[in-house]
């Protein structure tokens, strides 16, 4: 299993589990050290069943699961912890509410064996905790999706348990609560200071919340690490691609030397900076660069000729996203519809005249032109490198 340095068995959480479902076969590994942690990926790939497990609902066929030094499951030991001694927080989707019960009645049902002027003060504390004071005496049908949310978080948070699993907490809301809930489930995290796990495939969700992110497709972990690993180095194209970069381009190492490399694409050369010393002449790669990152040149823009990665292309199409603008672009002389995308705020698709101007000129710096080797994600050559490559 794959394990971060900094994470010490005292404070952390250590996953692995194996599980065959029919041809679905869940294989998961991963640690992280204790806060907000993302489960992300595309719907069926593995997220919720790995939650399941670790709550305790889910056996796994073999495999470890251990909390801040806690061991809750290891087949190799038979030990197998029951869910209620688990002292995990589980919010399933859809919240899973009794619908029968108050809000009082719904947060105290884990309380039961607390003494009952504890219990009360401990609902108390959470009804004011998630702000749904004056509301106690409603049952779940006559609350909105927000707060029927909060209902299921102070519940799950009411034992104060080690760890709060949430399975896609934000389903059920509109866009614009989502950032408000989010802002209230990281503050309510840090007071608690139990560790959180969510689970998720929006990106604006994960990357809202998350100290530490386990990228998960096809019953397997992509990828696991910090925000700005997954965001800025991904390992992967299908990674590439799940946290939002547009522009994966298929080339090859022309020439390389420490720290930098030289890619060949479409008949161009991009420079790229990198840290690793490994890549050599040859090697098949892909390109990787945000759609955030490419500068448009400005008429009175000067030297821009001398910047490094200069292309020329057009504008053949193009999407107002409310604040921002998305350019399909393609490169002189190419004979794809676009090669290229951009997204800029719209007060620059203004100033740079582009409802006007559609030939344009472009550049990326080359701290911000990521490799992957092509090698390593197991894809084969196109066409273009076919005939191309040395």
């Amino acid at each position: 299993m794959t394990r971060d340095d900094t994470i010490t068995p005292a404070r952390g959480l250590e996953v692995s589990v194996q599980r065959k479902m029919g041809r679905f076969l869940l294989d998961v590994s991963f640690a992280a050290a204790s806060g907000r942690i993302v489960l992300f990926g595309p719907s069926g790939g593995g997220k919720t069943l790995t939650l399941r497990a670790m709550a305790g609902i889910l056996r796994p066929d073999t495999g470890m699961i251990r909390i801040n030094g806690e061991t809750l499951y290891d087949s190799a030991a038979s030990v197998n912890v029951p869910p209620h001694k688990r002292r995990v927080g589980y919010v399933p989707q859809g919240y899973a509410l009794f619908p029968h019960l108050t809000i009082e009645q719904n947060i105290a049902y884990g309380l039961a064996e607390l003494p009952r002027d504890r219990r009360s003060a401990r609902v108390r504390e959470m009804i004011d905790a998630v702000g749904l004071a004056g509301l106690e005496s409603r049952r779940p049908g006559q609350l909105s999706g927000g707060q029927q949310q909060r209902v299921a978080l102070a519940r799950a948070l009411a034992p104060e348990p080690n760890i709060v699993l949430l399975d896609e907490p934000f389903s059920a809301v509109d866009a614009p609560l989502r950032a408000e809930l989010r802002a209230e489930l990281a503050a309510l995290q840090q007071r608690s200071q139990a560790s959180l796990v969510m689970v998720t495939h929006d990106l604006a969700d994960a990357f809202a919340l998350a100290d530490f992110i386990v990228a998960i497709d096809h019953g397997r972990v992509l990828q696991q690490g910090t925000r700005d690993d997954l965001y800025y180095h991904p390992r992967t194209k299908k990674v590439a691609e799940l946290v939002g970069i547009r522009n994966v381009l298929e080339g090859y190492v022309a020439s390389a030397q420490e720290g930098s490399a030289c890619v060949a694409w479409q008949g161009r050369h991009l420079q790229a900076y990198t840290d690793a010393a490994d890549f050599r002449a040859g090697d098949l790669v892909y390109a990787c660069i945000r759609a955030t990152q490419l500068m448009i040149r400005r008429p009175e823009d000067g030297g821009f000729s001398e910047r490094v990665n200069v292309i020329s292309g057009t504008i053949v199409d193009e999407a107002a996203l409310g604040e921002t603008h998305r350019l399909f672009v393609r490169l002189s002389g190419s004979s794809e519809w676009s090669d290229l995308e951009i997204e800029l705020p719209g007060y620059a698709y203004f100033r740079l005249a582009l409802d006007q101007h559609k030939e344009i000129e472009l550049s990326v710096r080359p701290e911000l032109v990521h490799l992957i080797r092509r090698e390593e994600d197991g894809g084969e050559p196109s066409a273009f490198e076919a005939t191309h490559a040395p």
